[in-house]
């Protein structure tokens, strides 16, 4: 007798939920992703075989470019705008909510404090063109280590905390760092770290 065999049914996988739950994170990820702002400078620091990694968070920045100016960066947005107003505060400057708003979105800026509002008053695409002057660094006119000494100050009322990293471009004379280390020893800033690229360890 011959042997019936069974009906075959092909497999359905019902791909519903896979596609609904894919587009569901894109959506996520479309919503909640935060661009970094556009750095205004670009430096081009030396290589070390250095091992430590900075923060992700919680870090600011001096850079020193090639022609010696001084920018200055700080990755924690919500410490900003106190930071202005410290340094609105010192300076006898009073910044709008605009400008303050405006100081927010930037990534950094290299302009003294006094032409901050002039410079904040720019688009983007001005910016890039405006001849920019650094901030000032010299023993007389130290606001570059103003700006690193309030954003510690601002930070500290709240119980946190915020590194220092200095990065330099390759091209950088050494008068400039010698003279941004100086300042900074004047106001006991004695902890940050010098950012470079990596470069791969000598076996």
């Amino acid at each position: 007798m011959a042997r019936v065999k069974p009906k075959r049914h092909g497999i359905h996988i019902d791909m519903t939920p896979m596609s609904d739950l894919a587009w569901l994170l894109l959506t996520f990820f479309i919503l909640t992703t935060q661009f970094k702002p556009k750095e205004t400078v670009t430096i081009d620091p030396p290589s070390s075989v250095s091992q430590i990694k900075l923060k992700d968070h919680g870090m600011m920045k001096i850079s020193v470019t090639q022609d010696g100016k001084y920018y200055f960066s700080m990755d924690e947005d919500k410490y900003k705008i106190p930071l202005l107003e410290a340094m609105g505060d010192k300076y006898k400057i009073q910044f709008s909510d605009k400008e303050k708003q405006e100081f927010k979105n930037i990534s950094d800026f290299g302009v003294p404090v006094q032409q901050l509002k002039e410079y904040l008053a720019l688009s983007e695409s001005q910016r890039e063109r405006v001849q920019i002057p650094g901030i000032p660094g010299d023993s007389i006119n130290p606001q570059i280590v103003d700006w690193v000494f309030e954003a510690r100050q601002v930070v500290k009322k709240v119980g946190d905390s915020i590194d220092l990293g200095i990065k330099g471009d390759m091209k950088t004379q050494y008068p400039m760092f010698k003279n941004l280390l100086a300042r900074l020893q004047e106001k006991s800033m004695n902890k940050f770290q010098l950012i470079t690229s990596s470069e791969s360890k000598p076996e």
